[in-house]
């Protein structure tokens, strides 16, 4: 049975414009007409929810980004929202469904993601195995889980793992006491710009907010720093819901 996931992202704000600094589960389907006409419900709601400028598509967009946004609500409605400034601060109301949901994928300005499963719906997220729990994100308004629907995805998330490191990450012991296999370990801090070992101190070390060097060095650790673990979707709900009234 397939199954339609939809992520409802959640945004910060540095006094210039929202970023996005999280997700939760917003909606789980069955159906995939219902799930695709909530999510573009969703979208189409969001799009005219924030103020342009404010939006990061907008903020960081260069002129001719701007001109080609502004392109294509004249096209579909014979309003401007741009004319060497922004001159409107939301999506005219002309502008209709469609061509709403349509400006949002050419904007990049989503605030949902749609994710389908063809067999049992997981995503994977980062355990930390020293700490005993799951990898999270925080913000001043948000705590969150960090999961992807696929293990490659949570590479960037991994400089993370150095917050829960007040003075660096050092491993002591020799290279054989580190790892199975050492000599690869001794090649790979080689290679590897992140890692280094002080032989005196039998100190290995990894630069701070190296996810590189992190993603390198830690299946070869006897101890894993970190583990990609799946979670199914009823696990994130449970722990979704926890951070939520842990936060309130």
């Amino acid at each position: 049975m397939t199954t339609y996931v939809i992520r409802a992202k959640y945004f910060g704000y540095n006094d210039e414009t929202f970023y996005v600094t999280g997700n939760r589960i917003a909606n789980v389907f069955t159906d995939q007409a219902q799930a695709e006409q909530t999510y573009r419900q969703l979208e189409i709601a969001g799009a005219r929810e924030f103020e342009l400028h404010e939006e990061e598509a907008f903020f960081d967009a260069s002129l001719e980004e701007l001109q080609k946004y502004d392109d294509f609500v004249f096209s579909r409605c014979g309003e401007h929202i741009f004319d060497d400034e922004l001159i409107e601060d939301v999506l005219p109301t002309a502008l209709n469904d469609d061509d709403t949901f349509e400006f949002v994928q050419l904007a990049n300005m989503q605030k949902y993601q749609l994710v389908c499963f063809d067999e049992q719906p997981k995503f994977y997220a980062i355990w930390l195995p020293e700490q005993q729990k799951w990898l999270k994100q925080y913000d001043e308004c948000f705590e969150g889980l960090i999961y992807e629907e696929s293990a490659e995805k949570l590479k960037p998330s991994l400089e993370l793992v150095f917050s829960e490191y007040r003075d660096g990450i050092q491993l002591q012991g020799e290279l054989s006491e580190l790892s199975e296999q050492p000599l690869l370990l001794k090649s790979t801090i080689a290679t590897q710009a992140g890692l280094s070992y002080d032989e005196a101190k039998q100190a290995l070390n990894i630069r701070e907010w190296d996810e590189d060097a992190l993603y390198a060095v830690n299946p070869l650790l006897k101890q894993p720093i970190f583990e990609i673990r799946t979670v199914d979707v009823e696990q994130i709900l449970e722990l979704e819901k926890s951070m939520m009234n842990e936060y309130e």
